[in-house]
């Protein structure tokens, strides 16, 4: 029982600052590259803007156009979201790991 309350906390958690964390992001792109942010904000396949514009958005960080930006702000963002991402992940499997070794 313990352990499933541990899990949904911890989803909750990375869902939250996650938004967080592309919703920085997201606001940053708007206000200095808007032309992008059109292009990224387009719905060509009709599946929600918001779906389509996260998924745009971090592929063009990591392989299209922001990725060859040297905005520092930007690049700022997008290292504090993976750093959050690989430590999250981290602390949730040691969380689980000491749980089943101390269940």
């Amino acid at each position: 029982m313990y352990m499933g309350l541990v899990i949904t906390t911890l989803m909750v958690l990375f869902v939250y600052f996650r938004a967080k964390h592309v919703n920085e992001i997201k606001a940053h792109v708007a206000e200095t590259y808007p032309e992008v942010f059109i292009r990224l904000s387009k719905d060509k396949m009709k599946v929600g803007v918001n779906n389509v514009f996260v998924i745009a958005l971090e592929e063009s960080l990591k392989f299209g156009e922001l990725s060859k930006t040297q905005d520092k702000r930007l690049q700022l963002l997008t290292k504090r979201m993976r750093d959050f991402d690989t430590r999250f992940m981290a602390v949730s499997v040691i969380v689980m790991i000491s749980y089943i070794f101390l269940a």
